[in-house]
């Protein structure tokens, strides 16, 4: 259905995932000839309508723009068994089957962004920093929130053992979510939106998370490699990731090249916080001042 405005065009495709197998739902804005694209990578459990306010922001506070959203294999409106995969990777060949299809959409002078959270940071961490994937499109920089380098474990570093064990005797097991909206937003409104989210599963699979585990420590020490400009929003009262391993990790890159915003009060979901827009707002003046560097 494509939906039609004074300011943007919307419109929802479906694609095949890497898997061969399931379908990956995928939404295109566009405004005028584009001619800076966002594409956006969401978080574990939550879905692309989870950040429709971000992709909402760039269409409306920009010229000239697209932004691409997509759901993640078992994830949202995407095919796939609820959070679960067969291989990380399967994750990280989606993200460029979907830019495939974005890039042809926009022109080929078309200045590329990405905006990742969460486990979307290490799916985007792992596409640029694993030897084993790459990315074969021109990048003017990438904006991670509180990207998934390292995450908080219920028992601590002996869940990990568990996990590898577990996933051997049965790799489809839920594991139940442990933490609510409230621990993720301080906005009532979109903490209740999660809590009663139909399409957020209340659970994990234990496969989905060994293999998240194990992708965090792929490129846990790849930091020094990063040549692009990357922004890193940190959230200091996060319940899901570590905050000081992603500062840690961070400042391993160029200092030319990366920039560090810390937000010490805020939770986990800092795009669905009550300050959002101003994060958004900052998002923005990063931007612009890459492009201005750049150009």
């Amino acid at each position: 259905m494509t939906k039609t405005s004074a300011s943007y065009r919307a419109q929802d495709y479906s694609l095949t995932s890497s898997d061969g197998v399931s379908s990956l739902y995928v939404k295109h804005f566009s405004r005028g000839t584009p001619k800076v694209h966002f594409l956006i990578v969401h978080g574990a459990l939550e879905h692309s309508g989870r950040h429709k306010d971000l992709a909402e922001f760039w269409m409306g506070n920009m010229t000239d723009v697209a932004v691409t959203v997509f759901d993640l294999l078992g994830h949202g409106k995407s095919g796939g068994p609820r959070a679960f995969l067969t291989h990380f990777k399967n994750y990280v060949d989606d993200m460029l089957v979907v830019a495939d299809f974005a890039y042809k959409e926009i022109p080929d002078d078309c200045r590329k962004f990405i905006c990742c959270h969460s486990l979307g940071g290490l799916i985007t961490l792992s596409r640029f920093l694993d030897s084993s994937f790459g990315w074969p499109y021109a990048c003017d920089g990438i904006m991670f929130s509180s990207p998934c380098v390292k995450p908080k474990l219920l028992l601590g570093p002996s869940s990990e053992p568990l996990v590898q064990k577990l996933d051997k005797l049965t790799p489809r097991l839920h594991l139940p979510m442990i933490f609510k909206g409230s621990q993720l937003t301080h906005d009532t409104q979109r903490a209740n939106d999660f809590d009663t989210d139909p399409l957020i599963p209340r659970f994990i699979t234990v496969r989905m998370m060994k293999e998240i585990l194990e992708a965090t420590h792929r490129i846990r020490g790849l930091s020094y490699y990063f040549n692009l400009p990357v922004l890193f929003l940190i959230a200091g009262d996060d319940c899901l990731v570590q905050p000081d391993s992603t500062t840690l990790f961070a400042h391993g890159i160029d200092k030319k090249l990366a920039t560090v915003i810390q937000y010490p009060k805020h939770h986990h979901e800092l795009w669905n916080e009550i300050d959002r827009f101003e994060i958004f707002a900052t998002m923005k003046k990063w931007v612009e001042k890459t492009l201005k560097e750049k150009s």
